[in-house]
Parts: C-alpha cells; sequence; structure tokens
C-alpha cells in the first residue's frame, strides 16, 4: 500500500530529523510530517556540549560541520543579577548554533539521503485505533510505529492531560553585537524564579533568553527587558520569540498505545540542570529509530533511555533542592570566585556526563581533590 509506513514521525525538529536520518540509513520506509516550512525560527540558546558534538558528527557521517555553527566560547561567566559571581575558563572550545540554521541543515541532510519530508501540514489528525493519520489535504496515512518529535506542547499531550506547569516557558530575542556584546557563554540567576537567564555570543549577534518553570500570569518578557534595562539597552525596538520548553519531567507514555513513542521535546527529554534539550533531542531520535526494527519498539526504546529518563528525574530533585530560595541564595554566595568548580562542573556534567545527579555530592569531593 503506497500510503502505508512503517514508521511515521511528527516533528522535523533535531529530535525528528535525527530519527528520520538515522531510520533512511536503515532502509526502513517511513515518512516525518511538520507543521512548518523550514527554515524557521526555534526559541533555543544553542549551547552544543562535546556529547551531542559526537552525536552531530555521527548524523553528518563526518562530513565536515563547521558551517553548522554560528561561533565558539572558550569560557562560562555566572551572575547574580548583574554582579560576576565566576569567570571561568573552559578546557575545549564549544560551540553554538542558532537554531534556524542548525535545524534547516539536519532537514537538508535528511533530504540528501532520500527522506519524505511532508512540510506545512498544520492541520493534521492522528486516529490511533486504526493506525492512520489525516492530512489537512485529505490524504490518509497509516503506520506500524507511530514517533512524537513535535515539541513541548506535543500532539500527543491531549490525551495525557499533560499539566503546562510541568513545563518551562523561554522568550528570547537577538541583539547585533554593537547593542551587547560578549564572547564568552554568560549565565544570570535572580532575574527569573527556578531558572536562568543566558547571553550567549551567536557570531555577529548575540542570543539574549531568560527560562524558568512555567507560571501562568508571569511576564517573561518583562523579566528579560528588566535585564536588558539593567545593563544599559533600550527594549523600545526589541522583538521576542517565545516558547513552552520540558522542564525535568519525563512524560509517561504508558496511557499511549504500544505503537506510540515520544522522543525529544515531546517526552519531556531535556537536562533540569543546565536546560540542555539538543543532545537528548538527537540522541533520543536515534534511539528511536534503531528501536523500531527490533519486535517490540516501544520497549526496547524504553530500555535504551533509561539512562536518559535518570538523568530527568535525578536532575528534576537536584533542581529543586538548588531553587529552593534559601539553598539557592546560599548556593549562588559559595560560587563567587569559585573558576575551578564551575569550570570542573562544566567539563564533567555539562560536556558530557560522568557522574550521575544522585551522585553530586561524590563530584564534589572529585573536584576538592583536583584542587591539590
Amino acid at each position: 500500500m503506497e500510503n502505508h509506513y512503517q514508521v511515521i514521525v511528527i516533528g522535523a525538529g533535531p529530535s525528528g530529523a535525527a530519527c528520520g536520518i538515522t531510520l533512511q540509513k536503515q532502509g526502513i520506509k517511513h515518512c516525518v510530517i511538520d507543521k512548518a516550512t523550514f527554515p524557521r525560527n526555534k526559541t533555543c540558546a544553542g549551547l552544543v556540549t562535546k556529547k551531542t558534538y559526537g552525536l552531530i558528527n555521527e548524523l553528518f557521517e563526518g562530513q565536515n560541520t563547521e558551517r553548522l555553527f554560528c561561533t565558539t566560547a572558550n569560557r562560562i561567566r555566572l551572575y547574580r543579577k548583574t554582579q560576576l559571581l565566576a569567570d571561568a575558563p573552559l578546557v575545549r572550545d564549544i560551540h553554538l548554533v542558532e537554531r534556524k540554521i542548525f535545524d534547516n541543515a539536519l532537514v537538508e541532510k535528511y533530504r540528501e539521503l532520500g527522506g519524505v519530508l511532508m512540510e506545512g501540514e498544520s492541520g493534521i489528525t492522528v486516529d490511533y485505533d486504526n493506525n492512520r493519520i489525516l492530512l489537512s489535504n485529505g490524504q490518509i496515512l497509516y503506520y506500524d510505529t507511530l514517533i512524537f518529535a513535535d515539541g513541548a506542547l506535543s500532539m500527543s499531550h491531549k490525551s495525557l492531560h499533560v499539566d503546562k506547569s510541568k513545563l518551562a516557558f523561554g522568550v528570547e530575542t537577538y541583539l547585533t553585537t554593537e547593542v551587547l556584546d560578549t564572547k564568552s557563554v554568560d549565565i544570570y540567576f535572580e532575574y527569573v524564579d527556578n531558572g536562568y537567564l543566558w547571553v550567549f555570543p551567536h557570531g555577529e549577534r548575540v542570543c539574549v533568553g531568560v527560562a524558568g518553570q512555567y507560571k501562568k500570569g508571569e511576564d517573561y518578557k518583562k523579566m528579560l527587558a528588566s535585564f536588558l534595562k539593567d545593563v544599559g539597552v533600550s527594549t523600545e525596538h526589541i522583538r521576542y520569540i517565545g516558547a513552552f520548553l520540558p522542564y525535568g519531567y519525563v512524560i509517561p507514555q504508558e496511557k499511549l498505545p504500544d505503537n506510540v513513542i515520544l522522543i525529544g521535546d515531546a517526552g519531556g527529554f531535556t537536562d533540569p540542570i543546565s536546560g540542555e534539550g539538543l543532545y537528548m533531542a538527537l540522541k533520543t531520535g536515534i534511539l528511536s529509530a534503531q528501536a523500531v526494527t527490533t519486535q517490540n519498539p516501544k520497549k526496547t526504546y524504553w530500555q535504551n533511555v533509561k539512562g536518559l529518563v535518570s538523568v530527568v528525574k535525578e536532575g528534576n530533585r537536584v533542581q529543586k533542592f538548588f531553587y529552593s530560595p534559601a539553598i539557592h541564595k546560599m548556593v549562588l554566595g559559595k560560587l563567587s570566585g569559585k573558576e575551578q568548580l564551575v569550570s570542573f562542573f562544566f567539563e564533567h556534567q555539562v560536556e558530557e556526563y560522568h557522574y550521575e545527579y544522585r551522585n553530586v555530592i561524590q563530584m564534589y569531593r572529585d573536584y576538592k581533590k583536583s584542587c591539590h
């Protein structure tokens, strides 16, 4: 049947594109559907850690990937409001991407391999009972396995009744380096509860954004504008974009049919401490594609992502502890002048997962040993 696919992927962001690329390499009949037309914008600071960089090279099969990155940075600076706490050197230069360019490059790689992408499909309907999807033009597609990769407000969440308070909300804007400049990865605390504000270099521009646990009625644009005024930037003509983001909560999938899988932001896969989502998006995309070749794709997928689920769940507990008012105030005070500690944490826990979050005390002990 021409309109029957072994796999249909909804969403062509990093997780969906990584899934599609891997499926195409495996020779599995599938298609990817997205409501947008590429290239399109996406709210994201664009940090690419070492572990993410490795996955990008894997997906692009050794091709030169430097064109994907807008710049690199070799320092991370932490602030309490505008007070500098630590200016820490990084062991290796980290790459940054603009998501409009990066996501489009993944989509183009998918197309280059012969993948089928259906863009601009904003009005699709999923019929779980009959394993079919009705497109906006009336066409019907059938699937064996359905993979949702359509972001933090996934279509799949409607039947799961996901509470938005389990998500984060972020707002960002871009400024020219003439208006605001940085060569480092800058993180600002205390502009938002349960989150942080960032200023990241993006070539001839900087990406400025703020994200925290979603609270109805919170004015995230106002938070960002408050920071910009503090650093002397006029907010009169600034345009903001915003989006819901995962916030340390893995979406339970048991109530979905056995042939339905959630990946990337749709599955709640993001690091609750660093806020990094790109790594888990690419990783879950690859793992889901590999799982569909097995007898029980969903069971295999959940076995494969067990480690990532632990990162999210354990990180969530650490996050709640870190952002509790008294602890947060104490920790920020302790971070002042602790460049070595910041570098150690970034190298061993952000760049790569050398520790489980439940072993954060052991990580601190190892840091202390490294100082002698």
